[in-house]
């Protein structure tokens, strides 16, 4: 994806719930009560952002042109630990089939494209906070050299029992967004381009091969300071929001401080983060001009950084 070039995000869909509490109110649900799904796993979440963001498309067109590109965590490792104890204890006979087809990595790209009828292509990718993010640029790729029209892009996590502990509150869930070469009916939209993506060394700031040269390489491709930063950054990565803040000299949102560890959705909540931010209009008509937000995702030395701006008002 070239870095002059942008898609729109014109659909939004975010689920998200209080890991071990299908029950609870995750910070953000975009989904609605629109789907009932067999229960609250990660495809469950998958289909519910899923919804959500392709609701405006038109019966004829959901499918058309549509490709799919997703990214997880933690796809299938919790129905494949609970295959691995239950073989043992109960016989193969007893195990679910069922089971097998959840506990594929694959299993939330599959069941989003079957359930909407996408006709592709489509992508699937594992990893941390920045597998959200490569996502999405795979997804403008794919856009950008006429494979599809429109891509849905998601990530989505589930945190299995058999995970070991982490310092930070985990959160299960998906968020996904549709990405477009035009506008959405509305000829709204944010527009959204790849600035840079690197192996970044993030333990410390002034290091050579640390954060500092790539958020400045970042900043240049920007051709200027961005109004706000967000970050979505792994435990592992140990990139501090502060330190990100006085590079950029910006404010920064630190989504997994704000909502907990997303795994590899926390790269698109950072994106649904900072399109909504876009649509904030008071500092446009104060003659701020147009948002124009950074957004960072940061696996354990992987990075992605993606500039996010809205389609009206000048820079």
């Amino acid at each position: 994806m070239p870095h002059s070039a942008s898609v729109m995000v014109t659909g939004l869909g975010i689920r998200m719930t209080t890991a071990g509490s299908a029950n609870s109110a995750g910070p953000v649900d975009s989904a609605g009560s629109g789907g009932t799904w067999d229960h609250e796993d990660e495809i469950g979440h998958s289909l519910a952002a899923a919804t959500a963001a392709v609701r405006d498309l038109g019966p004829s067109s959901v499918g058309s042109r549509t490709g799919t590109v997703w990214a997880s965590s933690t796809a299938g490792l919790e129905e494949y630990a609970r295959t691995c104890a239950d073989i043992p204890a109960l016989g193969p006979g007893r195990v679910s089939p069922r089971r097998a087809v959840r506990s594929a990595y694959t299993g939330p790209v599959t069941a989003v494209s079957v359930r909407f009828g996408f006709d592709g292509p489509y992508l699937n990718l594992t990893g941390a906070q920045d597998a959200g993010a490569h996502a999405v640029v795979e997804a403008a790729r794919m856009i950008q050299q006429g494979q599809c029209e429109r891509v849905l892009a998601g990530g989505s996590a589930a945190w299995p029992a058999v995970r070991p502990g982490s310092a930070r509150p985990r959160t299960e869930g998906a968020a996904c967004v549709l990405l477009e070469r035009r506008p959405g009916p509305g000829g709204g939209g944010a527009a959204v381009r790849l600035l840079d993506r690197a192996r970044v060394e993030t333990g410390a700031a002034g290091r050579k091969d640390g954060p500092a040269p790539f958020i400045g390489r970042c900043l240049e491709r920007m051709g200027g300071r961005p109004r706000r930063v967000v970050l979505s950054a792994s435990a592992g990565s140990r990139i501090p929001a502060g330190v990100v803040a006085e590079l950029c000299g910006a404010p920064c949102l630190d989504v997994e401080a704000r909502w907990g560890d997303l795994g590899a959705a926390g790269g698109f909540a950072a994106l649904a983060a900072a399109a909504a931010m876009t649509t904030r209009r008071g500092e446009e008509r104060r003659g701020q001009g147009r948002p124009h937000i950074l957004v960072l995702a940061v696996g354990a030395g992987n990075a992605v950084a993606i500039e996010v701006t809205s389609r009206t008002g000048g820079r």
